[in-house]
């Protein structure tokens, strides 16, 4: 009984751990209402890697719903058993594998998890801290996307000019939109 116990009680204090996805993703106020914590993280990603947290947000909005497990979804073997996923991204900031790794390496951060909305923050303003490279100034938060979603590298090559991205330059203009209301 007493082991029983103890076993719910483990449970119900790792729920209670756990981030909540926000009901409104439309409104910060509501966001960080609701996850107080999160400000903080947002304003030292902002002092450490000059990232704008309207930016930041706007990225984690877009490409995860603030779902801390968020990843694509998984292709069809013959259109019905889940398979493969189409890439590696996922967490908080849809991070692949290889430039979480490059972050952790660079930032001296090994233990950073992809599903930890700090350390998501942090890689998302250690990535956009490159964008001067790229040519890309802090204000612009659709290039900013465009590259964050493509890589430095697809954006030089302009991959998203492709057909078949064509919904990219939509998500673009969308992320712009969104900047502005978070």
């Amino acid at each position: 009984m007493i082991k029983n116990n103890l076993i719910i009680l483990a449970l119900f204090l790792l729920a209670s751990c756990s981030t909540k996805i926000p009901s409104n993703q439309d409104d910060v106020c509501d966001i960080l209402e609701e996850n107080s914590r999160w400000g903080q993280y947002l304003l030292d990603a902002q002092k450490k890697w000059n990232a704008e947290p309207s930016t930041v947000m706007a990225i984690i909005r877009q490409e995860s719903s603030f779902d801390p497990n968020a990843a694509p979804e998984r292709n069809k073997l013959l259109g019905f058993i889940p398979w493969k996923r189409p890439s590696s991204a996922k967490g908080y900031a849809q991070a692949v594998e290889g430039t979480w790794e490059e972050y952790k390496k660079e930032t001296n951060n090994r233990r950073a998890k992809r599903s930890n909305f700090s350390d998501s923050v942090d890689f998302i303003g250690w990535y956009l801290s490159k964008a001067p490279s790229s040519r890309i100034k802090a204000y612009e938060v659709d290039k900013l996307y465009i590259a964050y979603h493509e890589g430095y590298g697809g954006y030089k090559r302009r991959t998203y000019r492709d057909p078949d991205k064509a919904w990219l330059v939509e998500v673009e203009k969308k992320s712009k939109i969104q900047r502005g209301k978070i």
